[in-house]
């Protein structure tokens, strides 16, 4: 029985022996393999701390440990890669003997760092000859990895988290196809990369094919790609996408809410510096808006930047706006004050020259215009020249500061012969005005709310209208009303309507106080002098007026009809949806009936 057991325990321990043989020589074999493949490629060697380990399902694989890829020979860059775990998959298995190689290269956690170094010289640039004739590439397996790009001669960097990729790779000379998925600004997304040679994406360039989908949008390129001068792509390109305002949130702007669910599409020749992507004579399109032009794509200071010289047929924002037009109710409501998000201002920079046979927001709608718009560190510059509009003209400037603590802006605006309700009914809601109006306004004012930007409005204001009607009210019959009785408010009237051959003012306007001396009407049946304030902040008026008024009608087209003269000035205090209006003559609204008698008592003035 003894022997029998020595026997046993012999032949154990030639099977344990053998074993550690077969799995000791599996390792060596194995290991030498990739560091030969490595070195031979690279003329570097790779290193790994810790003894191997061994796992037999769902394959037999030897592991490595902390392995490190050094950057070339001679540069002072920092490691090309570092692998928290390498497991090899021997082609031939366990019992094999080694001649078939590696089957495939597993790389957990690797941080991945291409540099280019001040002196342009890239880590990942072996100087490794290209391998004669058909190379079979090693399959390579990536997960749970980190890729970093740094160019430090611009600063240029990226960093790419939770890499899952699968590649195949002969050298750092010969042609790699990977694909995969990753995570920028906690968005995930998926790739495809061919590069004919990546050492030559160091120096000359190399031919490469790249698409992408991520969130909202999909990128495609074919062409060359270099970083010796720089983030380099010449070739042919397309973005297109179903949500430019999740596709733009992806690159850290904020575009307003009603960009969000946008389709747009951008495509043509592409070429590109460090500076970004620059699109030549490119097609582009958002949703049925469409146009062509240079149009530049870039990330600056932190933010995306937008560069575009181009021409649209119609751009139509309305939709973007959440609204289709001002609220005719618009000047009866309290101002607003909930601050107004200039986010988005802060969210991305633009430099836009923008030539269109129409541009429509809301109910505002030109003809042909010039539109240029720059907006850098959160300031908008934006001017609309040379626009048809309304049948006139009109010129328009906004400058809007969303960096500053307290956001303020400056208007101003200069029509020319323009139609005065479609022009009114678009900025203020207000149609009742119809005419010739030629404006102009130069304004500034300050604050977070819309309440808070008409309180501390300040400037220039003026305006004309000729050959108009004011819809809703007959004012010769109102100011002969007012002879008799205090009007409450204007009587509005949609039968009603006054004529008139020129209106106009001059504002002088601070604090959202708008002042006038010379406020004019003049008609066959009216004509008046006026002089007062419009408190814009409380939505109210404090106006007189020293109306004459016709006695009768023009006897001639040459002759004007006789006017009579109000004694007294008349007054139009109140809200102006509904003042009072009635007869500057002391102690009126406590005694209506005695200061009545004392106007009867002044007459009024004779026939001119």
């Amino acid at each position: 029985m003894r022997k029998i057991i020595l026997a046993c325990l012999a032949v154990a321990a030639v099977l344990i022996v053998a074993a550690g043989i077969l799995l000791t020589n599996r390792i060596r074999a194995v290991s030498a393999d990739l560091a030969q493949r490595v070195e031979r490629q690279t003329g570097v060697a790779v290193t790994s701390s810790g003894l191997p380990g061994l796992s037999f399902w769902p394959r037999f694989s030897v592991s490595l440990g902390n392995v490190v890829i050094p950057a070339p020979k001679g540069s002072t860059s920092a490691p090309l890669a570092t692998i928290e775990t390498m497991r090899i998959v021997p082609a031939d298995g366990l019992f094999g003997w080694g001649e078939n190689g590696i089957a495939e290269i597993v790389i957990e956690k690797p941080s991945i760092n291409l540099v280019i170094g001040a002196d342009g010289h890239a880590n990942w640039d072996y100087a490794a000859p290209a391998a004669a004739g058909e190379t079979e590439g090693l399959p390579l397996r990536i997960t749970n990895g980190r890729v970093a790009f740094l160019d430090e001669r611009t600063g240029t960097a990226v960093a790419l988290s939770d890499v899952e990729a699968q590649t195949s790779l002969s050298g750092p000379a010969d042609e790699l196809n990977a694909k995969g998925a990753f995570v920028w600004n906690e968005r995930r997304a998926g790739f495809t990369l061919f590069l004919k040679s990546p050492q030559r994406v160091a120096e000359d360039g190399s031919p490469a094919d790249v698409t992408l989908q991520a969130p909202g949008l999909d990128f495609q390129f074919s062409g060359r790609a270099a970083l010796i001068k720089g983030f380099e792509l010449d070739g042919q390109a397309g973005i297109k996408g179903t949500d430019l305002g999740m596709a733009a949130s992806w690159f850290g702007a904020s575009l307003p809410e009603g960009m969000n669910g946008a389709r747009f599409e951008l495509a043509g020749a592409v070429d590109s510096s460090a500076q970004g992507l620059l699109f030549t004579n490119a097609q582009f399109a958002l949703d049925d808006m469409r146009g062509q032009g240079d149009i530049g794509l870039a990330l600056g200071k932190g933010r995306p930047k937008l560069d575009a010289d181009v021409t649209v047929q119609t751009i139509d924002l309305t939709r973007y706006s959440g609204s289709t037009a001002v609220n005719k109710a618009f000047l009866a409501n309290p101002w607003a004050t909930s601050r107004i998000d200039l986010s988005v201002l802060r969210s991305l920079d633009v430099i836009l020259k923008v030539g269109t046979n129409a541009f429509a927001y809301g109910a505002f709608r030109t003809g042909p215009a010039e539109l240029t718009a720059n907006l850098a560190d959160g300031i908008l510059d934006l001017k609309i020249a040379k626009a048809a509009y309304a049948d006139g003209t009109l010129d328009l400037a906004l400058k809007i500061d969303g960096k500053a603590a307290t956001p303020s802006l400056q208007f101003s605006a200069n029509g020319e012969n323009i139609a005065a309700d479609r022009a009114l009914l678009a900025a203020v809601g207000f149609g009742d005005l119809t005419g010739r109006l030629s404006p102009s306004l130069s304004l500034q004012a300050s604050g977070p709310t819309l309440a808070d930007l008409v309180s501390t409005l300040k400037g220039q204001a003026s305006f004309r209208a000729v050959s108009g009607t004011l819809t809703g009210i007959d004012l010769p019959a109102a100011f002969g009303k007012v002879s008799t009785a205090i009007l409450e408010g204007w009587g509005r009237d949609e039968r009603q309507s006054t004529t008139f051959d020129a209106l106009s003012a001059t504002f002088a306007i601070s604090d959202g106080i708008a002042e006038t001396t010379n406020l004019i009407l003049s008609s066959p049946a009216l004509t008046f002098t006026g002089k007062g304030e419009v408190d814009l902040l409380r939505q109210a008026l404090d106006l007189k007026v020293d109306p004459q008024l016709a006695v009768s009608a023009a006897t001639s087209a040459t002759a004007p009809a006789p006017l009579a003269t109000f004694p007294v000035a008349i007054q139009v205090k109140g809200p102006w949806m509904a003042p009072r209006i009635y007869p500057d003559m002391p102690g009126i609204l406590e005694d209506p009936a005695g200061a009545y008698a004392a106007l009867k008592k002044l007459g009024l003035g004779a026939p001119d």
